[in-house]
């Protein structure tokens, strides 16, 4: 986790990005040349697979950490589209400020620090997906994101979560019955 301090001091050297509700941080086939953390608004990576299906890969907010982490570090292009689902504004800092402020221990820290909970999240995405059932992973998710469902439509969160539209309104439904027990 990002102290305080440590995000105030990472956004001290960003500029504001503004991004108007479905427009892009990123999109596919180009090299995202920021990282940046949420100050305000709501954002989603997803892909399109061969047959053009949608699939959400994560859920920006406050305080989230954004880049095509992938194509930011090795400056190819990132697979995945990065979009506003509404009025957006990020700090944002490109790669050149980035690799200067590397040079500098309290900076590669900092960094290490980000790349640290970039990947702790994915492999939680990951191991929550192959180990836990749909239900689990719901519960898990709106345990870890408490604000999650105020902030994004259920087909986003349900494509998050590998599941369909329909699943989760049959679990949330029947964790609803099971509360008035």
């Amino acid at each position: 986790m990002l102290t305080k301090e440590n995000i105030d001091l990472f956004r001290s050297e960003c500029k504001a990005i503004q991004i108007k509700k479905n427009d892009f941080f990123v999109k596919e086939n180009e090299v995202c040349n920021h990282i940046g953390i949420v100050h305000s608004g709501t954002l989603y990576g997803y892909f399109e697979d061969a047959d053009s299906n949608f699939i959400v890969s994560e859920l920006y907010y406050e305080q989230s950490i954004i880049t095509s982490y992938r194509s930011f570090i090795t400056g190819v292009p990132s697979p995945a589209f990065l979009k506003a689902y509404s009025d957006t504004m990020i700090y944002a800092m490109d790669k050149n400020h980035y690799d200067e402020l590397m040079k500098q221990q309290k900076w590669a820290y900092i960094f290490k620090k980000i790349s640290d909970l970039l990947f702790i999240n994915k492999c939680f995405k990951e191991t929550a997906l192959i180990k836990l059932k749909a239900k689990e992973r719901y519960l898990q998710l709106i345990e870890n994101r408490k604000q999650i469902e105020q902030k994004f439509p259920q087909h986003l969160i349900a494509s998050y979560l590998k599941i369909r539209p329909e699943t989760l309104s049959r679990i949330k439904s029947l964790d609803l019955y099971q509360d008035r027990k």
